[in-house]
């Protein structure tokens, strides 16, 4: 129980860098870090997305200020932003002019903070849908690999699991928005990963429970014998005593024989 509370302790502890090293790179340790809670899990991801969303951001940023193209050349940054928010929403000429004065010469800093609550809560929210779905997956493989695992936990590890793939994600979205590079099925990929990261967990968890219920079985094996040895060993003396006894009966009984033949004689 010492060594359970200490290393809970020890988790606790752990600042978010590490959080992120221990998820990608050691799925055994995903138990103790799903035992720290639901609540500490979601704090862990959305640390996670406000990193994503800041990069994401800067990134976005960069494409906007030098390497998108624009018909009209002395557009401000804000107007820049809204063409090319207008161009992906497929939104006419006459409504990007409306919105373009509505905003008017809005502070670069204003744009750039809206930008990163767009893309924080955009990316929040998809990605939080992908938790529950691959929590899910993870309730089939605790089922099949025969282990009763409750849903808080299985959602915990789910929130790890996800951690390579997120940054993978990041950085797809990074070089898709600042080149025309493209990977065909990337979602299956980024689901496929993550998965594998959490069925890696689940199965770990099978194996230490085989390997616990062998030593436990050992520990039986060897109580038993212990307790065996205890109780042949007084009746292994027990057995002598009789023996002993029967043999002072037989000697007496040959003493008296003796004496009553030798009074017979005379």
């Amino acid at each position: 129980m010492e060594k359970e509370g200490t290393k809970k302790e020890q988790f606790m502890k752990l600042n978010f860098f590490k959080k992120v090293w221990i998820s990608i790179s050691k799925f055994e340790k995903y138990p103790e870090m799903a035992a720290l809670g639901v609540k500490k899990a979601i704090i862990y991801f959305t640390e996670l997305m406000l990193v994503f969303s800041i990069i994401f951001t800067g990134s976005y940023i960069y494409y906007v200020s030098n390497i998108a193209e624009f018909e009209e050349p002395d557009l401000s940054f804000s107007g820049k932003v809204i063409t090319l928010l207008m161009d992906e929403s497929n939104i006419q000429n006459d409504e990007l002019i409306d919105v373009t004065n509505a905003v008017g010469e809005s502070s670069k800093y204003t744009i750039v903070i809206a930008l990163f609550i767009s893309f924080f809560i955009n990316f929040y929210l998809i990605t939080l849908i992908d938790v529950f779905v691959l929590s899910l997956f993870g309730l089939i493989t605790c089922y099949i690999a025969r282990i009763k695992m409750n849903y808080k936990a299985v959602f915990n590890m789910s929130v790890y699991a996800l951690t390579l793939s997120i940054i993978l994600r990041l950085i797809y979205l990074v070089i898709t928005t600042l080149t025309s590079f493209e990977i065909k099925y990337f979602d299956v990929m980024y689901m496929a990963v993550s998965y594998i990261s959490l069925a890696a967990a689940i199965f770990l968890i099978k194996s230490d429970i085989i390997k616990q219920h062998l030593e436990l079985m050992k520990i039986i094996e060897e109580g038993k014998e212990k307790i065996e040895k205890t109780i042949v060993i007084p009746k292994e003396k027990e057995k002598d005593k009789d023996e002993e006894k029967q043999d002072e009966d037989k000697n007496d009984e040959e003493k008296e024989e003796g004496t009553e033949g030798e009074g017979s004689n005379a």
